[in-house]
């Protein structure tokens, strides 16, 4: 079945599934997928070691093994999925996007663009909990504000307005604590109707919940 990080690259990874999700809970517009090109993070982790970061190649990769970069004409929209409750979520945005502008400026990107791209960064949490990281970053001394998108916020009625494989997964993510209704999902046509690679990260996410 391959790992849970392994499902969320292959499944979250995908230019449409960003698309729709920042075009339905950030953006309110309609960005085209096929207009969007993956960016390589590395350039920008090794900026952020020339700023004087103790932190190895290897370890900003592990750090942001599920962050998905991608570019379209004006803007960067970077996409953070986690599956665990950490306060220190929007310090890694932050720094991502510290990295990503220093990056941008060296490359002369900004001039022949007319200026910085403004890059909208999310955080997905695949939780069915309620991470109250709006309230802490709020509490923060620190200027800097985050999207954050979660299953557990989502209205069921918004979650079927979706494709039904992101609605899918989201919905299975928000009612995954309670066993009854995960195994009646897992029994539904709704799930018989999806995608391999949203089933296969079904699954990965339904295992960890069983040995939690």
């Amino acid at each position: 079945m391959g790992s849970l990080d392994d499902a969320i690259r292959d499944y979250f990874g995908q230019p449409e599934v960003i698309a729709e999700l920042f075009n339905r809970f950030v953006l309110n517009v309609e960005l085209n997928p096929s207009e969007m090109t993956p960016v390589d993070v590395i350039p920008i982790f090794n900026k952020l070691k020339d700023y004087g970061s103790k932190l190895t190649l290897e370890k900003f990769q592990h750090i942001y093994r599920k962050l998905f970069l991608m570019k379209i004409e004006k803007l960067y929209c970077a996409l953070l999925v986690e599956t665990e409750i950490s306060d220190a979520s929007p310090i890694k945005l932050c720094l991502f996007e510290n990295g990503l502008y220093a990056t941008e400026i060296e490359t002369w990107d900004c001039i022949n663009n007319g200026g910085l791209l403004p890059c909208y960064t999310v955080a997905l949490y695949l939780s069915p909990e309620h991470c109250h990281l709006r309230e802490t970053a709020n509490e923060s001394p620190y200027d800097y504000s985050f999207y954050m998108i979660e299953p557990a916020e989502i209205s069921d009625g918004t979650i079927a307005e979706l494709s039904k494989d992101l609605g899918g997964i989201l919905y299975f993510v928000k009612i995954s604590d309670d066993v009854r209704k995960r195994q009646e999902f897992l029994s539904s046509e709704a799930y018989a109707r999806m995608g391999d690679s949203v089933k296969k990260l079904i699954h990965c996410f339904s295992d960890c919940m069983i040995t939690q």
